[in-house]
């Protein structure tokens, strides 16, 4: 199910409405708009993680949202319990062999 937004509260209830839902999993975008710093994102989506037990999904789309999550980011977030895949529509087909090839059996 979709529960991203541009704030941290709002996707923690969207997630939570998820779960309460049945959904298997949480898509969550990275937060448009604001344009937060690398640890602002990493901050954004491991509270999600801690306050949900529902296997998580971050979706990387900066066309869109003007918000980059860097792969620094993901490695620290791939260690979350409940990160369990990305969606990384950068269109950058060198970042994608890099995602998988580092963290290939963690997301």
């Amino acid at each position: 199910a979709g529960a991203g937004s541009n704030s941290t509260t709002e996707a923690m209830m969207f997630t939570q409405s998820a779960k309460d839902y049945g959904a298997d999993a949480a898509l969550l975008v990275t937060p448009y708009y604001n344009k937060p710093p690398q640890e602002g994102l990493y901050q954004h989506f491991a509270t999600i993680a801690e306050a949900v037990d529902l296997p998580q999904i971050l979706y990387n789309v900066p066309g869109r949202t003007a918000c980059d999550l860097h792969l620094d980011t993901v490695r620290r977030l791939a260690k979350l319990k409940n990160i369990v895949a990305i969606k990384d529509a950068t269109g950058d087909l060198q970042r994608g062999i890099e995602l998988v090839r580092e963290l290939g059996e963690e997301l």
